[in-house]
Protein backbone atom coordinates (compact mmCIF):
# COMPACT_ATOMS: atom_id res chain seq x y z
CA UNK A 1 0.00 0.00 0.00
CA UNK A 2 1.13 3.49 -0.88
CA UNK A 3 1.86 6.63 1.20
CA UNK A 4 -0.46 9.50 0.61
CA UNK A 5 1.48 12.76 0.90
CA UNK A 6 0.92 16.39 -0.10
CA UNK A 7 4.26 18.20 -1.49
CA UNK A 8 4.17 20.88 0.95
CA UNK A 9 5.07 18.18 3.56
CA UNK A 10 8.12 16.89 1.41
CA UNK A 11 10.75 18.45 3.67
CA UNK A 12 9.57 15.88 6.35
CA UNK A 13 11.13 13.12 4.80
CA UNK A 14 14.45 14.34 4.67
CA UNK A 15 14.39 14.29 8.40
CA UNK A 16 12.61 11.24 9.27
CA UNK A 17 15.05 8.57 7.78
CA UNK A 18 15.02 6.71 11.38
CA UNK A 19 11.52 6.35 11.71
CA UNK A 20 11.16 4.11 8.47
CA UNK A 21 13.04 1.44 10.40
CA UNK A 22 10.78 1.68 13.73
CA UNK A 23 7.66 2.36 11.28
CA UNK A 24 8.69 -1.43 9.40
CA UNK A 25 9.06 -3.16 13.22
CA UNK A 26 5.48 -1.62 14.66
CA UNK A 27 4.11 -3.23 11.37
CA UNK A 28 5.49 -6.72 11.89
CA UNK A 29 4.47 -6.48 15.98
CA UNK A 30 0.94 -5.08 14.82
CA UNK A 31 0.69 -8.06 12.51
CA UNK A 32 1.75 -10.22 15.01
CA UNK A 33 -0.61 -8.94 17.57
CA UNK A 34 -3.55 -9.59 15.27
CA UNK A 35 -2.41 -12.98 14.30
CA UNK A 36 -2.19 -13.74 18.12
CA UNK A 37 -5.67 -12.31 18.95
CA UNK A 38 -7.19 -14.80 16.52
CA UNK A 39 -5.80 -17.52 18.02
CA UNK A 40 -6.51 -16.52 21.56
CA UNK A 41 -9.88 -15.81 20.28
CA UNK A 42 -10.11 -19.65 18.97
CA UNK A 43 -8.63 -21.27 21.47
CA UNK A 44 -10.86 -19.39 23.78
CA UNK A 45 -14.11 -20.12 22.17
CA UNK A 46 -13.42 -24.01 22.48
CA UNK A 47 -12.18 -23.69 25.88
CA UNK A 48 -15.54 -21.89 26.83
CA UNK A 49 -17.47 -25.02 24.90
CA UNK A 50 -15.62 -27.68 26.94
CA UNK A 51 -16.73 -26.03 30.37
CA UNK A 52 -19.24 -25.49 32.26
CA UNK A 53 -21.33 -22.42 30.75
CA UNK A 54 -23.75 -21.23 33.63
CA UNK A 55 -21.36 -21.68 36.97
CA UNK A 56 -18.02 -20.08 35.27
CA UNK A 57 -17.71 -16.47 33.14
CA UNK A 58 -16.75 -16.97 29.68
CA UNK A 59 -13.00 -15.93 29.04
CA UNK A 60 -11.78 -12.86 27.53
CA UNK A 61 -14.38 -10.65 25.88
CA UNK A 62 -16.67 -13.52 25.05
CA UNK A 63 -18.62 -12.44 28.67
CA UNK A 64 -19.21 -9.21 27.69
CA UNK A 65 -20.35 -10.47 24.21
CA UNK A 66 -22.20 -12.20 24.64
CA UNK A 67 -23.66 -9.79 27.49
CA UNK A 68 -24.08 -7.48 24.43
CA UNK A 69 -25.46 -9.60 22.28
CA UNK A 70 -28.24 -10.68 24.73
CA UNK A 71 -29.22 -7.08 25.74
CA UNK A 72 -29.28 -6.40 22.05
CA UNK A 73 -31.48 -9.11 21.90
CA UNK A 74 -33.74 -8.36 24.57
CA UNK A 75 -34.39 -5.10 23.08
CA UNK A 76 -35.43 -5.54 19.73
CA UNK A 77 -38.09 -8.27 21.63
CA UNK A 78 -39.15 -5.25 23.86
CA UNK A 79 -39.29 -2.83 20.16
CA UNK A 80 -41.36 -5.58 18.82
CA UNK A 81 -43.67 -6.60 22.19
CA UNK A 82 -44.25 -3.78 23.96
CA UNK A 83 -47.50 -2.19 21.92
CA UNK A 84 -49.06 -5.64 22.29
CA UNK A 85 -48.38 -6.06 25.50
CA UNK A 86 -50.28 -2.88 25.71
CA UNK A 87 -53.08 -3.77 23.46
CA UNK A 88 -53.41 -7.04 26.14
CA UNK A 89 -53.12 -4.80 29.22
CA UNK A 90 -56.17 -2.39 28.12
CA UNK A 91 -58.31 -4.83 26.90
CA UNK A 92 -58.28 -6.81 30.26
CA UNK A 93 -58.21 -4.50 32.93
CA UNK A 94 -60.42 -2.68 30.96
CA UNK A 95 -62.88 -5.70 30.37
CA UNK A 96 -62.33 -6.48 34.14
CA UNK A 97 -63.34 -2.88 34.78
CA UNK A 98 -66.38 -2.79 32.87
CA UNK A 99 -67.86 -5.94 33.46
CA UNK A 100 -67.05 -7.20 37.10
CA UNK A 101 -68.60 -6.54 39.85
CA UNK A 102 -66.53 -8.27 42.35
CA UNK A 103 -65.74 -6.54 45.67
CA UNK A 104 -61.97 -7.25 45.27
CA UNK A 105 -62.04 -5.05 41.91
CA UNK A 106 -60.53 -1.60 42.82
CA UNK A 107 -58.34 -3.33 45.28
CA UNK A 108 -56.84 -5.39 42.19
CA UNK A 109 -57.09 -2.08 40.07
CA UNK A 110 -55.10 -0.34 42.47
CA UNK A 111 -52.53 -3.05 43.41
CA UNK A 112 -51.99 -5.22 40.46
CA UNK A 113 -53.00 -2.88 37.51
CA UNK A 114 -51.64 0.05 38.07
CA UNK A 115 -48.21 -0.84 38.62
CA UNK A 116 -48.07 -3.14 35.78
CA UNK A 117 -49.57 0.19 33.95
CA UNK A 118 -47.06 2.36 35.00
CA UNK A 119 -43.63 -0.46 34.05
CA UNK A 120 -45.55 -0.63 30.47
CA UNK A 121 -45.44 3.13 30.14
CA UNK A 122 -41.96 3.40 31.21
CA UNK A 123 -41.06 0.21 28.85
CA UNK A 124 -42.60 2.15 26.16
CA UNK A 125 -40.44 5.42 26.97
CA UNK A 126 -37.54 3.47 27.50
CA UNK A 127 -38.34 1.89 23.49
CA UNK A 128 -38.41 5.54 21.94
CA UNK A 129 -34.59 5.73 22.97
CA UNK A 130 -32.19 5.00 20.68
CA UNK A 131 -29.38 3.94 23.24
CA UNK A 132 -32.10 1.18 24.96
CA UNK A 133 -29.13 -1.83 24.72
CA UNK A 134 -27.56 0.74 27.25
CA UNK A 135 -29.95 0.38 30.03
CA UNK A 136 -32.89 -2.54 28.82
CA UNK A 137 -31.64 -4.67 31.39
CA UNK A 138 -31.81 -2.85 34.53
CA UNK A 139 -35.23 -1.04 33.38
CA UNK A 140 -36.69 -5.26 32.59
CA UNK A 141 -35.64 -5.95 36.07
CA UNK A 142 -36.85 -3.23 37.56
CA UNK A 143 -40.43 -3.51 35.68
CA UNK A 144 -40.46 -7.11 36.57
CA UNK A 145 -39.73 -6.56 40.22
CA UNK A 146 -42.88 -3.70 40.83
CA UNK A 147 -45.22 -6.07 38.54
CA UNK A 148 -44.53 -9.07 41.10
CA UNK A 149 -44.78 -6.77 43.94
CA UNK A 150 -48.56 -5.54 42.69
CA UNK A 151 -49.50 -9.11 41.73
CA UNK A 152 -48.58 -10.79 44.51
CA UNK A 153 -49.56 -8.41 46.84
CA UNK A 154 -53.13 -8.54 45.16
CA UNK A 155 -53.16 -11.82 45.58
CA UNK A 156 -52.56 -12.04 49.39
CA UNK A 157 -54.59 -9.51 50.04
CA UNK A 158 -57.53 -10.52 48.54
CA UNK A 159 -57.65 -13.63 49.68
CA UNK A 160 -60.31 -15.61 48.78
CA UNK A 161 -61.53 -13.32 46.22
CA UNK A 162 -62.29 -13.41 42.67
CA UNK A 163 -59.27 -11.23 41.44
CA UNK A 164 -56.80 -12.80 43.94
CA UNK A 165 -56.73 -16.02 41.46
CA UNK A 166 -56.42 -13.56 38.70
CA UNK A 167 -53.31 -11.52 40.62
CA UNK A 168 -52.28 -15.19 40.96
CA UNK A 169 -52.59 -16.09 37.15
CA UNK A 170 -51.16 -12.53 36.45
CA UNK A 171 -48.07 -13.56 38.56
CA UNK A 172 -47.47 -16.69 36.60
CA UNK A 173 -47.72 -15.31 33.79
CA UNK A 174 -45.28 -12.73 34.69
CA UNK A 175 -42.80 -15.29 36.13
CA UNK A 176 -43.03 -17.34 32.44
CA UNK A 177 -42.81 -13.98 30.50
CA UNK A 178 -39.64 -13.40 32.31
CA UNK A 179 -37.59 -16.46 32.50
CA UNK A 180 -38.81 -18.00 28.85
CA UNK A 181 -39.27 -14.94 26.31
CA UNK A 182 -37.26 -12.16 27.60
CA UNK A 183 -34.57 -14.10 29.19
CA UNK A 184 -32.79 -11.48 31.25
CA UNK A 185 -29.47 -12.52 33.65
CA UNK A 186 -30.42 -15.59 35.37
CA UNK A 187 -29.28 -15.07 38.89
CA UNK A 188 -30.66 -10.84 38.59
CA UNK A 189 -33.76 -12.06 37.85
CA UNK A 190 -34.26 -14.67 40.47
CA UNK A 191 -33.24 -12.86 42.85
CA UNK A 192 -35.42 -9.65 42.25
CA UNK A 193 -38.43 -11.89 41.71
CA UNK A 194 -37.81 -13.64 45.16
CA UNK A 195 -37.18 -10.09 46.56
CA UNK A 196 -40.71 -8.93 45.77
CA UNK A 197 -42.50 -12.22 46.74
CA UNK A 198 -40.49 -11.71 49.78
CA UNK A 199 -41.76 -7.80 50.10
CA UNK A 200 -45.23 -8.50 49.22
CA UNK A 201 -45.58 -11.10 52.03
CA UNK A 202 -43.93 -8.66 54.65
CA UNK A 203 -46.49 -6.25 53.72
CA UNK A 204 -49.60 -8.52 53.70
CA UNK A 205 -48.35 -9.54 57.30
CA UNK A 206 -48.64 -6.08 58.05
CA UNK A 207 -51.76 -5.42 57.09
CA UNK A 208 -53.46 -8.63 57.48
CA UNK A 209 -51.31 -10.80 60.02
CA UNK A 210 -51.33 -13.56 57.98
CA UNK A 211 -51.21 -15.31 54.68
CA UNK A 212 -52.37 -18.22 52.88
CA UNK A 213 -49.29 -20.36 52.70
CA UNK A 214 -50.50 -22.89 50.52
CA UNK A 215 -52.05 -20.50 47.90
CA UNK A 216 -48.85 -19.03 47.54
CA UNK A 217 -46.85 -22.15 47.33
CA UNK A 218 -49.18 -22.85 43.91
CA UNK A 219 -48.95 -19.65 42.21
CA UNK A 220 -45.60 -18.52 43.01
CA UNK A 221 -43.10 -20.77 44.51
CA UNK A 222 -43.96 -23.73 42.05
CA UNK A 223 -43.59 -21.37 38.87
CA UNK A 224 -40.96 -19.99 40.33
CA UNK A 225 -38.90 -22.86 40.98
CA UNK A 226 -40.08 -24.17 37.47
CA UNK A 227 -39.49 -20.86 35.79
CA UNK A 228 -35.62 -20.88 37.08
CA UNK A 229 -34.86 -24.37 36.19
CA UNK A 230 -36.18 -23.80 32.61
CA UNK A 231 -34.41 -19.91 32.28
CA UNK A 232 -31.18 -21.73 33.56
CA UNK A 233 -31.40 -24.41 30.51
CA UNK A 234 -32.27 -21.42 28.14
CA UNK A 235 -29.64 -19.91 29.03
CA UNK A 236 -27.00 -22.67 29.07
CA UNK A 237 -28.47 -23.02 25.58
CA UNK A 238 -28.06 -20.03 24.50
CA UNK A 239 -24.54 -19.22 25.71
CA UNK A 240 -23.85 -22.49 23.39
CA UNK A 241 -25.45 -21.84 20.11
CA UNK A 242 -23.80 -17.90 20.75
CA UNK A 243 -20.18 -19.29 21.24
CA UNK A 244 -20.46 -22.00 18.58
CA UNK A 245 -22.07 -18.83 16.25
CA UNK A 246 -19.37 -17.32 16.86
CA UNK A 247 -16.78 -20.31 16.23
CA UNK A 248 -18.55 -20.63 12.95
CA UNK A 249 -17.83 -17.07 12.09
CA UNK A 250 -14.46 -17.29 12.83
CA UNK A 251 -14.03 -20.30 11.07
CA UNK A 252 -15.92 -18.65 8.18
CA UNK A 253 -13.59 -15.59 8.10
CA UNK A 254 -10.55 -17.65 8.22
CA UNK A 255 -11.72 -19.66 5.16
CA UNK A 256 -12.48 -16.23 3.36
CA UNK A 257 -9.10 -14.79 4.01
CA UNK A 258 -8.00 -17.55 2.62
CA UNK A 259 -9.44 -17.71 -0.14
CA UNK A 260 -9.13 -14.07 -0.73
CA UNK A 261 -5.13 -14.50 -0.21
CA UNK A 262 -5.81 -17.71 -3.39
CA UNK A 263 -6.75 -15.49 -5.22
CA UNK A 264 -4.32 -12.15 -4.99
CA UNK A 265 -1.73 -14.91 -5.22
CA UNK A 266 -3.32 -16.01 -8.56
CA UNK A 267 -3.70 -12.68 -9.88
CA UNK A 268 -0.46 -11.77 -8.64
CA UNK A 269 1.23 -14.74 -10.45
CA UNK A 270 -0.91 -13.97 -13.99
CA UNK A 271 0.64 -10.66 -13.36
CA UNK A 272 4.43 -11.90 -13.09
CA UNK A 273 3.49 -14.03 -16.07
CA UNK A 274 2.46 -11.39 -18.50
CA UNK A 275 5.00 -9.04 -17.76
CA UNK A 276 7.26 -11.57 -17.98
CA UNK A 277 5.94 -12.63 -21.35
CA UNK A 278 6.56 -9.21 -22.54
CA UNK A 279 9.91 -8.48 -21.80
CA UNK A 280 11.26 -11.84 -23.19
CA UNK A 281 14.26 -12.13 -25.03
CA UNK A 282 16.55 -9.92 -23.19
CA UNK A 283 15.43 -6.67 -24.68
CA UNK A 284 18.08 -3.18 -24.56
CA UNK A 285 17.59 -0.95 -21.90
CA UNK A 286 15.52 1.22 -23.87
CA UNK A 287 13.14 -1.30 -24.94
CA UNK A 288 12.59 -2.63 -21.55
CA UNK A 289 11.66 0.46 -19.60
CA UNK A 290 9.56 1.32 -22.92
CA UNK A 291 7.95 -2.05 -22.35
CA UNK A 292 7.35 -1.61 -18.63
CA UNK A 293 6.04 1.57 -18.70
CA UNK A 294 3.23 1.18 -21.23
CA UNK A 295 2.56 -2.26 -19.23
CA UNK A 296 2.37 -0.34 -15.80
CA UNK A 297 0.40 2.50 -17.40
CA UNK A 298 -2.47 -0.12 -19.28
CA UNK A 299 -2.57 -1.74 -15.68
CA UNK A 300 -3.10 0.83 -13.67
CA UNK A 301 -5.11 3.22 -15.46
CA UNK A 302 -2.56 6.23 -15.88
CA UNK A 303 -2.97 8.95 -17.98
CA UNK A 304 0.78 10.05 -18.04
CA UNK A 305 4.56 7.99 -16.98
CA UNK A 306 7.75 8.53 -16.70
CA UNK A 307 10.68 5.80 -16.29
CA UNK A 308 13.54 6.46 -14.61
CA UNK A 309 17.06 4.91 -14.34
CA UNK A 310 18.75 6.13 -11.42
CA UNK A 311 22.86 6.77 -11.17
CA UNK A 312 23.79 8.17 -7.45
CA UNK A 313 21.52 11.16 -7.62
CA UNK A 314 20.39 11.57 -10.83
CA UNK A 315 18.04 10.61 -12.94
CA UNK A 316 17.89 9.86 -16.40
CA UNK A 317 15.02 9.54 -18.64
CA UNK A 318 14.47 6.07 -20.14
CA UNK A 319 10.81 6.37 -21.12
CA UNK A 320 7.74 8.52 -21.52
CA UNK A 321 4.15 7.92 -21.86
CA UNK A 322 1.37 10.62 -22.82
CA UNK A 323 2.95 13.82 -24.20
CA UNK A 324 6.40 13.58 -22.97
CA UNK A 325 8.79 11.82 -25.45
CA UNK A 326 11.14 14.98 -26.02
CA UNK A 327 12.29 14.10 -22.35
CA UNK A 328 13.74 10.75 -22.78
CA UNK A 329 17.19 11.20 -22.34
CA UNK A 330 17.16 14.01 -19.96
CA UNK A 331 19.00 14.12 -16.69
CA UNK A 332 18.15 15.67 -13.50
CA UNK A 333 19.08 15.62 -10.05
CA UNK A 334 17.00 13.76 -8.11
CA UNK A 335 17.04 16.36 -4.92
CA UNK A 336 15.36 18.83 -7.09
CA UNK A 337 12.26 16.79 -7.75
CA UNK A 338 9.45 14.70 -6.16
CA UNK A 339 11.65 11.69 -6.50
CA UNK A 340 14.29 12.70 -3.87
CA UNK A 341 12.56 11.48 -0.62
CA UNK A 342 11.22 8.47 -2.41
CA UNK A 343 14.77 6.96 -3.13
CA UNK A 344 15.63 7.81 0.62
CA UNK A 345 12.47 6.25 2.35
CA UNK A 346 12.38 3.55 -0.49
CA UNK A 347 8.62 2.87 -0.34
CA UNK A 348 5.72 3.94 -2.88
CA UNK A 349 4.09 7.34 -1.81
CA UNK A 350 1.62 9.52 -3.44
CA UNK A 351 1.88 12.53 -4.19
CA UNK A 352 -1.16 14.97 -3.92
CA UNK A 353 -1.57 18.73 -4.30
CA UNK A 354 1.34 19.31 -6.94
CA UNK A 355 3.01 22.54 -8.45
CA UNK A 356 1.40 23.38 -11.64
CA UNK A 357 2.31 22.17 -14.82
CA UNK A 358 3.92 19.22 -13.06
CA UNK A 359 3.95 15.96 -15.26
CA UNK A 360 0.87 17.46 -17.20
CA UNK A 361 -1.22 15.74 -19.02
CA UNK A 362 -2.07 17.14 -22.48
CA UNK A 363 -5.13 16.38 -24.61
CA UNK A 364 -6.59 17.97 -27.54
CA UNK A 365 -8.27 20.52 -25.87
CA UNK A 366 -6.52 21.66 -23.03
CA UNK A 367 -3.20 20.53 -20.32
CA UNK A 368 -4.10 19.64 -16.42
CA UNK A 369 -1.81 19.07 -14.14
CA UNK A 370 -2.38 15.38 -12.63
CA UNK A 371 -4.46 14.99 -9.65
CA UNK A 372 -2.42 12.27 -7.93
CA UNK A 373 1.34 11.40 -9.15
CA UNK A 374 2.75 7.67 -7.58
CA UNK A 375 6.46 7.27 -7.60
CA UNK A 376 7.68 3.80 -7.24
CA UNK A 377 11.21 3.14 -6.44
CA UNK A 378 12.61 0.04 -8.03
CA UNK A 379 15.06 -1.66 -5.65
CA UNK A 380 17.92 -4.51 -6.19
CA UNK A 381 19.33 -5.20 -3.10
CA UNK A 382 20.44 -2.11 -1.24
CA UNK A 383 20.44 0.49 -4.10
CA UNK A 384 17.65 1.90 -6.35
CA UNK A 385 17.79 0.71 -9.93
CA UNK A 386 15.10 2.44 -11.29
CA UNK A 387 11.91 4.89 -10.85
CA UNK A 388 8.91 4.34 -11.90
CA UNK A 389 6.66 7.64 -11.79
CA UNK A 390 2.88 7.61 -12.80
CA UNK A 391 0.12 10.01 -12.88
CA UNK A 392 -3.81 10.66 -13.08
CA UNK A 393 -6.39 12.60 -12.08
CA UNK A 394 -7.61 10.38 -9.36
CA UNK A 395 -5.76 8.50 -6.56
CA UNK A 396 -4.14 5.27 -7.20
CA UNK A 397 -6.02 2.42 -5.37
CA UNK A 398 -4.40 -0.23 -3.33
CA UNK A 399 -4.50 -2.82 -5.84
CA UNK A 400 -2.84 -0.40 -8.62
CA UNK A 401 -0.02 0.09 -6.24
CA UNK A 402 0.27 -3.50 -5.48
CA UNK A 403 0.24 -3.92 -9.11
CA UNK A 404 3.24 -1.62 -9.51
CA UNK A 405 5.14 -3.15 -6.67
CA UNK A 406 4.62 -6.62 -8.01
CA UNK A 407 6.19 -5.81 -11.23
CA UNK A 408 9.15 -3.91 -9.36
CA UNK A 409 10.77 -6.71 -8.42
CA UNK A 410 11.21 -8.46 -11.75
CA UNK A 411 11.80 -4.97 -13.27
CA UNK A 412 14.99 -4.55 -11.20
CA UNK A 413 16.57 -7.97 -12.16
CA UNK A 414 15.63 -7.33 -15.82
CA UNK A 415 17.31 -4.02 -15.68
CA UNK A 416 20.13 -5.69 -13.98
CA UNK A 417 20.72 -8.13 -16.77
CA UNK A 418 19.80 -5.67 -19.47
CA UNK A 419 22.44 -3.06 -18.23
CA UNK A 420 25.77 -5.90 -17.77
CA UNK A 421 24.08 -6.76 -21.35
CA UNK A 422 24.85 -3.50 -22.54
CA UNK A 423 28.28 -2.59 -20.54
CA UNK A 424 29.60 -6.52 -21.77
CA UNK A 425 32.92 -5.45 -24.01
CA UNK A 426 32.51 -6.38 -27.60
CA UNK A 427 35.47 -8.76 -28.59
CA UNK A 428 37.12 -9.46 -32.63
CA UNK A 429 37.24 -12.72 -33.59
CA UNK A 430 40.48 -13.82 -33.74
CA UNK A 431 42.38 -14.16 -37.07
CA UNK A 432 41.05 -17.35 -39.02
CA UNK A 433 38.16 -17.83 -36.57
CA UNK A 434 34.79 -17.85 -38.46
CA UNK A 435 32.71 -14.81 -36.98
Amino acid sequence: MGEVVSTDVLTRYRAADAEAGIAAHFDAERQAAEAAVSDYDEHALRKALRGPLLTRRMPGRLEDAFRDHARARAANLLRVSIYGMLMVYTVVSGAAALFSHSPGLNTWLLVAVLPVGLVLASLWLGTRRRDLERFVEPLLIGGVFFSLLGCVQAALLLGEDFFAQVAAYETIYVLIIVFSILRLPLVAVSLSTLLAFVLAVAIALAVNGHFLWLDSLLYFFMPWTLCVVIGAMLENSERRDYLQNELLNLESQRLKELNQQAEDDLLRQKLQADYLALIAGNPSLAVLFERTLGFLVEQTGALIGMAYRVDGQRLRVMAAWGGQPGRCGQISDAADTLIGPVLQHRRPTQFRDLPANYLPIRTAFETVTPGCVLIVPVCRGDSVVAVIELGKLSHFTDQETDCVTGVATSFAFAVQAAAGQADAPFSMPAAGVPA
